[in-house]
């Protein structure tokens, strides 16, 4: 009963802030064309459905038998903290229209991890470090999952400008430069999390499997992915790289970490019906 009321009021929260938001993006441009703000408390109000998320999140993570993190929890739990990272970077940075981005699939996505089925055991989750390690993958997909989020957003405004259109949630949105400034500063954050959280991971393959670095496949993709972002934010720093190609090796950086783990959850849990594989 207590995981049905709060599903409900995620998703009843998210899908009222979702409309009341672009109610006010399409009401204050028809009102003012140059000057598209939502009110403050609307951003501010958007951190209560979120909050409502992370509990639903925990209440299915957190176990008497010890820490479970199915495929659908795991997505959702994803979702939430892109949504957290976006609502904080439109708070402090003023580009109010961001949250109308992310809201609509936190309401979706809170949804899945009625979806997860059979309880999913994470072994070793009573492990001080295997728990530092669980928080840092989580902030790391989090933030590099706002990070293509906003490089996808970044392309959609670029077909807009060449075609001359405009909409509510993009009129008052700064230069497509400065957007891909912060593009970067989200990746950054992310590699130095994602680089936090392979070598937590490889201190603990030391203590549980004697080698730092076993050879499988989510070795090979995470550090597949970790090359690929350490080498764009490279190129970008010293030869400056960006708009489209920029944006595509990010994009497969990413598909690389999702590869990582939710290409083996899907296997284990959907094919092979053996979540402990």
């Amino acid at each position: 009963m207590k995981l049905i009321l709060l599903h409900l009021a995620t998703t009843l929260s998210y899908s009222v802030l979702s409309l009341v938001i672009w109610r006010q993006l399409q009401t204050v441009s028809m009102e003012n064309q140059n000057s598209v703000r939502l009110k403050f408390w609307a951003n501010l109000f958007t951190l209560v459905p979120i909050g409502f998320h992370f509990a639903l999140t925990y209440q299915y993570a957190l176990v008497p038998e010890g820490l479970q993190l199915g495929l659908g929890n795991f997505t959702s739990l994803i979702v939430a903290t892109a949504c957290l990272l976006y609502t904080c970077q439109s708070l402090w940075a003023g580009k109010y229209s961001l949250p109308a981005l992310s809201l609509p699939f936190g309401a979706i996505v809170s949804l899945l991890p009625i979806l997860d089925g059979s309880s999913v055991m994470i072994p070793n989750s009573e492990l001080p470090m295997f728990k530092l390690h669980l928080i840092l993958s989580t902030i790391a997909y989090g933030v590099l999952s706002v990070s293509v989020i906003h490089a996808i957003f970044i392309s959609y405004l670029e077909k807009n400008l060449y075609r001359h259109k405009s909409s509510p949630i993009t009129s008052n949105l700064p230069p497509l430069l400065k957007l891909e400034d912060l593009l970067f500063t989200i990746v950054l954050i992310g590699f130095v999390t994602l680089t936090a959280a392979l070598i937590s991971g490889g201190l603990i393959s030391r203590e549980l499997q004697n080698a730092i670095l076993p050879i499988n496949h989510k070795i090979i993709f995470s550090f597949a992915s970790w090359l690929l972002l350490a080498s764009l934010l490279i190129g970008q720093y010293l030869f400056g790289w960006r708009g489209k190609a920029a944006r595509k090796i990010l994009i497969m950086g990413f598909l690389l970490l999702i590869l990582a783990y939710l290409g083996s959850r899907f296997v284990s849990e959907i094919i092979l019906r053996n979540p402990s594989y």
